[in-house]
């Protein structure tokens, strides 16, 4: 019986991981030989150090270049987060990657206001309105329905895989399946890349 349990479990994780990262946006080539795989939080303010000041030059000197594919992984720490989340994955390609930017560049100033949920989809409003995002873009991307049920219960399997992964703490880091420690530079990524 627990192998049996077993297999069913480790055909599930498995199946969910193929179609998790076909499904993924992702920034550089789709071949490249290294994979950078971040797990961050919308509200984590390293996370946003990270998007405002380390991302630009590694995209730059990474994953622009064709050495790198960069993946993110939403792993929420909270409410807030996962609203912001859930927001974002309502997009893909690159407008997914403008909405992430938007939403680390302005993180102050919507976390602050989370507390009420109508407040909170204003204030994402007007972060995200640059990007041609409505107040009802916003409202259906929140809204609960069977579409956001999913998309949320994805969110969800995706942090608990992290977590099995070792991620405890927001941004997390993976290059080419390794978990990386520390401070996360171009400098340090080109001195360890293949």
């Amino acid at each position: 019986m627990k192998i049996k349990f077993l297999i069913i479990f480790l055909s599930f994780i498995f199946a969910f991981r193929i179609s998790a990262e076909n499904k993924e946006s992702f920034l550089g080539d789709i071949n490249a030989q290294n994979v950078l795989i971040e797990y961050a939080s919308l509200s984590c303010v390293h996370c946003a150090n990270f998007h405002n000041k380390d991302l630009p030059s590694i995209k730059k000197d990474l994953i622009d270049t064709g050495k790198v594919k960069y993946i993110y992984r939403n792993f929420p720490l909270d409410r807030p987060a996962m609203i912001a989340a859930m927001v974002s994955n309502c997009y893909s390609g690159s407008k997914y990657f403008e909405v992430l930017n938007t939403l680390f560049r302005n993180q102050k100033k919507w976390v602050a206001k989370s507390e009420n949920i109508e407040e909170f989809q204003e204030v994402l409003f007007s972060v995200l309105k640059i990007h041609g995002i409505t107040e009802k873009n916003i409202k259906v991307c929140t809204s609960e329905n069977a579409d956001n049920k999913e998309k949320w219960n994805t969110i969800l399997k995706i942090r608990l895989e992290a977590q099995r992964m070792g991620v405890n703490s927001t941004p997390s880091f993976f290059l080419n399946g390794e978990k990386l420690k520390g401070a996360i530079t171009s400098e340090y990524l080109k001195s360890i890349i293949k």
